[in-house]
């Protein structure tokens, strides 16, 4: 009788592996928060207004954004003492860590980078699917990369 349940049981999926149970235990479900470190926080959040990010806070060490629906947000954060930005990018592949955040219309964002003075502008296509990316650097010389809104299938937007 027990093997009876135990095959229907798996039939139906409903016993889960350790492995995965010990996954869906540690499932990342915070809302991102994506932040850049700058000496002057004040003066780099306006090069992120100039495309369009809204300001939500700001103190003396940060200032605050959240995207559209609350549903993540981005911070200009004071560096601590003594430390500098990093040096010029020439391209998308030296930037250890890359956010990419959806947008409306790519074409107006990336005209309103290059009038607010992006130290980087590259397009990237997706080889599989109709996406493009266009990864930008602040004057800082951070980079993000902005998408299509619903550039991707399997993410909801909200």
């Amino acid at each position: 009788m027990m093997s009876r349940i135990l095959i229907v049981l798996l039939s139906l999926g409903v016993l889960v592996s350790p492995a995965l149970a010990q996954q869906k235990n540690n499932a990342v479900t915070s809302i991102p928060k994506v932040l850049v470190r700058s000496p002057n926080p004040a003066k780099l959040a306006e090069f992120y207004k100039a495309l369009g990010f809204s300001e939500t806070a700001r103190n003396q060490n940060s200032v605050n954004f959240y995207l559209e629906g609350d549903v993540g947000a981005f911070e200009v954060l004071k560096m601590d003492e003594g430390t500098q930005p990093s040096g010029p990018k020439t391209s998308r592949t030296q930037q250890g860590v890359v956010a990419i955040f959806e947008v409306t219309d790519q074409d107006a964002l990336v005209a309103r980078a290059k009038a607010a003075g992006a130290t980087l502008v590259e397009r990237w296509d997706a080889p599989d699917r109709p996406a493009t990316i266009y990864y930008i650097g602040d004057p800082e010389n951070n980079v993000l990369g902005f998408a299509a809104r619903n550039h991707h299938p399997r993410i909801k937007t909200p």
